[in-house]
C-alpha cells in the first residue's frame, strides 16, 4: 500500500510538473507575465517567489493536478498596470494563446516519447512473436499458421519483439484487411487477417486469443528433479531443455503436461540439451500420481516426477541515439491511434465505458510496476504521460482541447467567440468532466470490488 502510494505521488509529481512547465515555458517564450506555478490545488502549503517577474512557485494540499496563473485583464482580482498590459495573457494574438494552451499536453507527449527512447537507448529484453499451433477454428488455423512460425511484419511495420506485435494489432483494430508476414524456416509468407470485428474491451478475450495468436513464450524446462521418480532413474538433470518427446517436437509447457498425462506405463522417448548445450536421448516411463493441479486440487493422472517450468525465447533490444528516439516517437503514434479509435468506440457504444480507470487503479499499476524494476515503471511512466496528454487534447470545454477549440474557430471567424458562448462551453464541459470523473471512480471501486 506504502508503495502504490509513494509510486502515485512520484507520477503525479512528474508529469503533472512537466505538463504545467510547458504552459510556463511557451508563455515566457511568448512575453506573457507567469503570476503562479501551482503543483496541486487547493490551499497552499508552501511558496516562493522567484525570477525578474517574481513567480510565487507554489505547492498546495491536492496534489491531483497544478495551474499556470498569467497575467489577464479578464481575471477579476487580478489589477492589471498598464505598463504590464502588453504582457496580459488576453492581449496576445490567438496563435501566441494557441501555442501556449497546446503546450501542456504536448509537454506530456514530450515527455513520453523520451522516457521510451531512454528504454531504447538502455535496452530492454523481449520475447520473440513466435506461434505455437494455433487454436482449432481461429483465424490463425484457418490461415495455416503454424507452431514455430515467427511474425516478421504486421500491417506494414517491421516487429522485433512482442510488444510491437501487442501494438500493431491495436493500432490496426476495425480493419478488415491486415496484411502479416511470418518467417517459417527461413521463408516469409504474407497471409490477410481481419481485424474488423476485434473487441479492445477489458470484458473480452485478449486480441491474441481473439486472433488465434497462440504465443510461444519458449522451450520446456524441467527443474525439481524428485528421487526415486522414473526422470531421476532414467537420467533426467536440472535444466535440462525438452527439444521432443516421442514425434511431438518443439512442445509447449501444456501440450507436453497433457502429452504425458495420457501415457501412464508407456516407453516414452525424450529428446533434451543440458545447460551445456549437450543433446541426449532419454526414455522414461510416466507413473500414476496424485498432483498438485497447479490451482490447489489434487489431481491424478500419469507424471515423470519432474516439474516443468519455461526457458524464455528472449532476444535483448537496444537501440542507437536517432533509432531509438525514432523507436519512442513510433510508438507514441500507435497509442495515439489506439486511444482515440478507443474513444471514439466507446462514443458510439462498440465499446464498453467500464475501460475507463480512475487514479485508484492507477495508483494501484504504480505500486505494481514500481515493484517489478525501474523499466517497467518509466514504461507505465511514459503510458500515464501521453495519456494525460491526449486526454487534454480532447475538444472538451474546461480541458486545453477546449481551450484550443475556441481558438480554432476565433482563427475561422476572424474574432473571438463571444463570453456568454465561452461560459455555456465551460459549464457543459465541467458536467461531462465530473461525469467522466465518476464513472472512471466507480469503476475502480468495482475492480476493488472484484
Amino acid at each position: 500500500m506504502i508503495t502504490a502510494v509513494l509510486a502515485f505521488v512520484v507520477a503525479l509529481g512528474i508529469l503533472i510538473t512537466f505538463h504545467e512547465l510547458g504552459h510556463y515555458w511557451v508563455a515566457r517564450l511568448c512575453g506573457v507575465k507567469v503570476l503562479t506555478f501551482s503543483f496541486g490545488f487547493g490551499p497552499k502549503v508552501f511558496s516562493k517567489k522567484l525570477g525578474p517577474d517574481q513567480t510565487e512557485w507554489r505547492l498546495s494540499a491536492l496534489p491531483l493536478g497544478g495551474y499556470v496563473s498569467m497575467l489577464d485583464e479578464r481575471e477579476e482580482n487580478q489589477k492589471v498596470d498598464p505598463a504590464e498590459a502588453h504582457r496580459a495573457f488576453n492581449r496576445q494574438s490567438v496563435y501566441k494563446r494557441f501555442a501556449i494552451v497546446a503546450a501542456g499536453p504536448v509537454a506530456n507527449i514530450i515527455l513520453a516519447i523520451l522516457f521510451y527512447a531512454i528504454m531504447a537507448w538502455s535496452g530492454q529484453p523481449e520475447l520473440r512473436p513466435v506461434m505455437d499451433t494455433p487454436a482449432p477454428q481461429s483465424q490463425a488455423a484457418q490461415l495455416d499458421v503454424r507452431k514455430l512460425d515467427r511474425i516478421v511484419d504486421f500491417g506494414g511495420k517491421p516487429l522485433e519483439g512482442l510488444e510491437d506485435l501487442n501494438w500493431a494489432i491495436l493500432e490496426h483494430a476495425g480493419e478488415a484487411r491486415v496484411p502479416v508476414t511470418f518467417d517459417r524456416d527461413g521463408s516469409c509468407y504474407t497471409v490477410d487477417f481481419d481485424l474488423s470485428t476485434l473487441k479492445l474491451d477489458e470484458e473480452s478475450e485478449s486480441p491474441f486469443t481473439q486472433l488465434g495468436f497462440n504465443i510461444r513464450f519458449g522451450d520446456p524446462v524441467l527443474f525439481n528433479i524428485q528421487k526415486d521418480s522414473p526422470a531421476a532413474a532414467a537420467g533426467f538433470k536440472e535444466g535440462d531443455v525438452v527439444l521432443s518427446v516421442d514425434r511431438l517436437y518443439n512442445p509447449g509447457v501444456k501440450e507436453m503436461i497433457a502429452y504425458i498425462s495420457d501415457r501412464a506405463g508407456e516407453s516414452l522417448h525424450f529428446v533434451v540439451k543440458d545447460k551445456n548445450g549437450a543433446v541426449r536421448e532419454l526414455t522414461v516411463r510416466p507413473e500414476v500420481r496424485t498432483v498438485d493441479d497447479g490451482k490447489g486440487a489434487k489431481v491424478t493422472r500419469a507424471v515423470i516426477g519432474v516439474n516443468v517450468g519455461i526457458l524464455p525465447d528472449v532476444i535483448w533490444l537496444k537501440k542507437g541515439p536517432l533509432e531509438g528516439l525514432w523507436a519512442g516517437v513510433d510508438r507514441i503514434v500507435s497509442i495515439t491511434k489506439t486511444t482515440y479509435k478507443a474513444v471514439a468506440q466507446m462514443v458510439t457504444g462498440e465499446a464498453s465505458t467500464k475501460n475507463l480507470t480512475g487514479p485508484v487503479t492507477i495508483a494501484d499499476y504504480a505500486g505494481k510496476t514500481a515493484q517489478m524494476g525501474w523499466r517497467v515503471y518509466l514504461s507505465f511512466l511514459a503510458m500515464i504521460s501521453v495519456s494525460l496528454g491526449l486526454l487534454n487534447l480532447l475538444p472538451i470545454p474546461l480541458l486545453d482541447g477546449g481551450h484550443l477549440l475556441y481558438y480554432l474557430l476565433e482563427i475561422v471567424r476572424g474574432r473571438p467567440l463571444p463570453e456568454s458562448v465561452m461560459m455555456a462551453g465551460q459549464k457543459v464541459g465541467l458536467l461531462i468532466v465530473l461525469a467522466l470523473g465518476a464513472l472512471a471512480l466507480s469503476n475502480d471501486f468495482v475492480r476493488l470490488i472484484q
